[in-house]
């Protein structure tokens, strides 16, 4: 939608499921009017007839609200995405973290947030710092590489595969994987509605194969961790050690690879940024924290209303569908100010944008990591890369969940001469 279209539309006849709309990137203006003129918002998602439409809940305020209030809006009734069924059905969708509710969230969370605290992700900093370095070696010598499919596809993917102990020549596979869990939306990573149940079956089996090798050698990884964890005396089973894989996978890739992408893109597009982080390194963890608010790597959380509600004077029903637009919160002018400008002087920003969710119960636990992670990459490719620069335009994936770019071509200026 262009910036003229998102002035003069009518809101009532807008459909944010419709594709058309983001066919020029995340529509912001658009956000911005719906943000003033109506902060809940329906939309009919007239591509998904069966699935009755959605809210949309753009104030940073009310995303806030909701994101804690998981007894008014559940995140298991419908699970996260725009559709109950994503390919894979919502009874699986509910053995994943992210789809559950209290108690069994919280109890679930417990098993794994012990590896996600600042002192243990410190631990791994020496070896994501090699991780990082020895990508970034695999296109040193290359005048033109794709800061994504070279540069942010292996790297978290390396990141999430050493702590969950998966060995490096599955990385590629397992991003696939994910891929077509997350990004369905996108004819060209999911081509059939059955690819999505074959990819949880081959995760099933792929799994159920790691779990005999740890019972024959066990190891310190997050994996054998979840195989010796109980929830409420029992152990998980094989599918919901399969989901709650997955979703750590998914978190670990799509989350930092979408920002780092976009990050680094403003960085090429704006010479003043990268001359700032020349003259202060010490600004790279503002630049993670701004990129983390200007790009959060999933455009929404779903939730479902549990009973009859009301915000701001829209009659919400039980069973509704309601999404929180991180990428429209995290620009809400009542609480940045200057919200789309890409600011390296924000002050106290890690503690209000909302890119790891509303800090309600589904607060990302592997917000310390993705920090960390960003901070180290960000930092090598541009003492690495000073002479680094666009080289094409970028393209993004087709699909409303992720928030992400599949392809930004960039050349070494000083290989050229």
């Amino acid at each position: 939608m262009s910036r003229a279209d998102a002035t003069y539309v009518d809101l009532d006849s807008v459909d944010l499921a419709d594709p058309a709309v983001w066919d020029n990137g995340v529509p912001y203006e658009l956000f911005t009017r719906l943000q003033r003129e109506a902060p809940a918002h329906f939309s009919p998602q007239n591509i998904a007839p069966g699935e009755g439409g959605f809210w949309s809940i753009t104030r940073y305020d009310d995303v806030r609200a909701v994101s804690r209030d998981h007894r008014t809006f559940s995140s298991e009734l419908r699970g996260i995405f725009t559709y109950d069924d994503i390919g894979a059905p919502l009874d699986v969708q509910r053995l994943q973290l992210i789809s559950m509710d209290p108690p069994r969230h919280d109890r679930l969370k417990a098993l794994v947030i012990k590896a996600f605290t600042p002192e243990r992700v410190a631990l791994h900093e020496d070896a994501i710092k090699r991780i990082i370095g020895h990508v970034l070696d695999t296109v040193a010598d290359r005048e033109r590489f794709d800061l994504v499919a070279d540069v942010a596809r292996p790297i978290p993917a390396r990141v999430i595969g050493s702590l969950l102990g998966t060995p490096p020549e599955d990385d590629e596979m397992l991003v696939h994987w994910t891929n077509v869990f997350t990004a369905f939306e996108d004819p060209e990573i999911r081509e059939e509605w059955t690819d999505t149940w074959a990819v949880v079956e081959e995760i099933v089996s792929y799994v159920d194969g790691k779990i005999t090798e740890r019972r024959a050698t066990p190891a310190d990884d997050l994996l054998t961790a979840l195989m010796d964890a109980e929830v409420g005396g029992e152990k998980l089973n094989e599918l919901e050690l399969a989901t709650f894989f997955i979703l750590l996978m998914s978190a670990g890739n799509d989350s930092t690879r979408a920002t780092y992408s976009a990050t680094m893109l403003e960085i090429l597009r704006n010479p003043q940024l990268r001359e700032q982080l020349r003259e202060n390194p010490g600004l790279v963890e503002a630049a993670v924290e701004e990129g983390l608010r200007c790009f959060p790597a999933f455009a929404f959380m779903a939730r479902a209303a549990t009973k009859d509600t009301e915000l701001h004077g829209k009659a919400i029903k039980e069973g509704d569908r309601v999404l929180l637009w991180y990428v429209a919160s995290n620009r809400d002018e009542s609480r940045f100010p200057d919200p789309h400008r890409f600011d390296l002087t924000r002050e106290a920003l890690a503690d209000t944008h909302q890119a790891f969710g509303g800090r309600g119960r589904h607060f990302c636990l592997g917000a310390n990591l993705a920090r960390l992670e960003l901070k180290l990459w960000i930092q090598q490719t541009l003492e690495r890369f000073p002479d680094l620069e666009l080289d094409g335009e970028p393209t993004r994936l087709r699909a409303l969940f992720l928030n992400q770019y599949n392809s930004i071509p960039v050349r070494r200026s000083a290989m050229g001469h």
